[in-house]
């Protein structure tokens, strides 16, 4: 009895035939969990999940209707995170090939019996609440790790307020080139964090230097240059779950290798330093700084598209004049690094 109360999850079956489908329901209720639905066709599918919020799905690849059941999938993944188990009695290469590309958490060969579709039933919900708690883990420390960074930015600023915001500006073009790129969202967030404190190695330079109104010395930039070196250092420390300190390293490497401090060419630059890179040039030509006026939005747009593929990545750089010349992107005075999607379109 114990054991069947804490089995009470809920489990949608779609089966193109309503007998089996039936069978299974019997062994399912059996073991202890719910199916408030057997359905033989995938039409329907989001709307009866929407109503029954089920914690796992069994889908049979062939159903009645215009979806087999790896499009029903398909479908589903899209809109909820709901662990799903596929029927088959096909092993073909193709078929199975596309079902892997949905991510399942598992597969019944028919005809099975009661213990195969138990094995495998526990195995998807146990796999499914593993991967929550590391999502959920991961949340936690990426919330944390959001906090460190703003820390870090705002320390900067404050040592550093004749470039007050420009961090700031910087990570919110950043990461709306690195979506309108369309890269993995793991990198996304990466060159975001590291761009709020891509100039974070600048705390070591002296703010003499910093506020000088005149243009700098040859040993002055020399110890301006330093800030990337000294950013790595700082941040290397710290256990990111994104090169973060390789990003902020490398954001004033050029493609010819012409940038700093290491000289590096292409493709040993990191995608997300080049998207750095860009978005930094743009936002430093559109802001003053004590030596000089700002150059404005239409010569920092000249001087990438000029050096587009020999100083900057070309796909950044066309990302880039899309955001502003299609997209309409603006700086947003009040964004703030953990609403980037909210502030990101001025």
């Amino acid at each position: 009895m114990k054991r069947e109360e804490t089995k009470r999850e809920k489990i949608i079956i779609f089966e193109d035939e309503r007998i089996v489908g039936e069978d299974i329901k019997l062994i399912l209720e059996r073991l202890g969990y719910k199916v408030p639905r057997i359905e033989t066709s995938g039409e329907k599918a989001i709307k009866i999940i929407k109503k029954f919020k089920p914690d796992l799905l069994l889908i049979d690849i062939v159903l009645n209707g215009k979806l087999d059941g790896i499009e029903v999938a398909e479908q589903i993944r899209r809109h909820y995170n709901i662990p799903i188990i596929y029927l088959t009695a096909y092993a073909d290469e193709k078929i199975l090939a596309r079902a892997k590309a949905t991510e399942p958490h598992g597969y019944i060969i028919k005809p099975f019996d009661e213990r195969d579709l138990r094995t495998a039933v526990e195995i998807a919900l146990y796999k499914h609440k593993t991967e929550q708690k590391l999502r959920e883990s991961f949340e936690k420390l990426k919330k944390s790790l959001e906090s460190t960074v703003k820390a870090l930015a705002i320390a900067l600023e404050k040592r550093d307020p004749y470039t007050a915001g420009h961090s700031w500006r910087v990570a919110q073009l950043a990461f709306a080139i690195a979506k309108e790129l369309k890269i993995p969202e793991e990198k996304i967030t990466g060159v975001h964090m590291a761009a709020a404190i891509h100039d974070i190695g600048k705390i070591y330079v002296p703010s003499e230097i910093l506020s000088k109104p005149t243009r700098l010395t040859e040993g002055e930039f020399m110890i301006v240059k330093s800030h990337c070196q000294v950013g790595y250092d700082i941040l290397k420390t710290i256990e990111f779950p994104w090169p973060i300190a390789k990003i902020v390293y490398q954001h004033h490497e050029r493609l010819n290798g012409t940038g700093y401090p290491q000289g590096l060419k292409d493709k040993e630059i990191l995608l997300e330093a080049k998207i750095l890179g860009v978005a930094d040039v743009v936002e430093a030509m559109c802001s003053h700084r004590p030596y000089r006026p700002a150059p404005g939005l239409d010569k920092a747009l000249n001087e990438i598209a000029a050096n587009k593929g020999i100083l900057y990545e070309a796909d950044v750089v066309d990302a880039c004049l899309r955001l502003f010349k299609k997209k309409h992107f603006k700086f947003n005075s009040q964004y703030l690094l953990d609403e980037p999607d909210r502030m990101n379109n001025g």
